[in-house]
């Protein structure tokens, strides 16, 4: 079911861009997210889906991947590598006391919120995402190829495998990128910075036909 913007307290560091390109709305934890591009006359090829108002948190500290595997969440063996959980989370190990939580694009965001408010203080402290990093998915074939365009890491499969992280510049922006499923790439970078990232990922897209897509 499409929802007004204007209900929620939060919207996408991005909703100007999104309103200008027709988006429709859906409701994802007391926010605003980009479902549809409706007035598009087919999907684009390569496509750039806005999931900032997705819960997603952090946590930090020596004792960070210990305390998260007992909660029972499943944690990378390496640094700079990513696996999902099996309701769809995306966990990303970004150092050894250091690891990210990517909610999915559905359901209420509870697990996030739980995870974030049971995080100890001791040991592990919250590193609250949601307001400070934007986070864009782009995904498509050619998307390897497009950001190369913008970031000096080689993000071809062979050498930037599903599961690989980067935590690099992409268009001059600090960036995680995280490779997923499908030629899809997470990236998340300064939220002060997302509507000129976004433009500029867009920019980067428009000779492979890219052009934003519903989350």
């Amino acid at each position: 079911m499409s929802v007004t913007p204007e209900q929620f307290n939060r919207r996408s560091f991005v909703y100007p861009r999104l309103v200008a390109a027709g988006a429709e709305f859906r409701e994802i934890a007391g926010a605003a997210l980009a479902s549809a591009f409706p007035q598009q006359a087919q999907e684009p090829p390569l496509g750039l889906a806005d999931l900032c108002p997705v819960p997603r948190t952090g946590v930090k500290g020596p004792r960070a991947l210990a305390w998260l595997r007992e909660q029972g969440w499943p944690v990378p063996a390496e640094n700079n590598q990513a696996v999902r959980s099996d309701d769809g989370h995306l966990i990303a190990r970004l150092a050894d006391g250091e690891a990210l939580i990517l909610g999915p694009a559905t359901g209420d965001g509870r697990a996030v919120y739980d995870l974030e408010a049971a995080i100890p203080g001791a040991g592990a402290w919250a590193t609250p995402r949601r307001d400070s990093s934007c986070w864009f998915r782009l995904q498509g074939d050619a998307a390897g190829d497009c950001l190369q365009k913008l970031c000096g890491v080689d993000l071809r499969e062979k050498s930037f495998p599903v599961g690989a992280i980067a935590q690099t510049s992409v268009a001059r922006l600090n960036c995680v990128v995280v490779r997923d499923a499908d030629n899809t790439f997470h990236l998340l970078a300064d939220s002060a910075a997302a509507i000129w990232f976004w433009d500029n990922l867009l920019d980067a897209m428009a000779e492979f036909g890219g052009g934003p897509v519903g989350a």
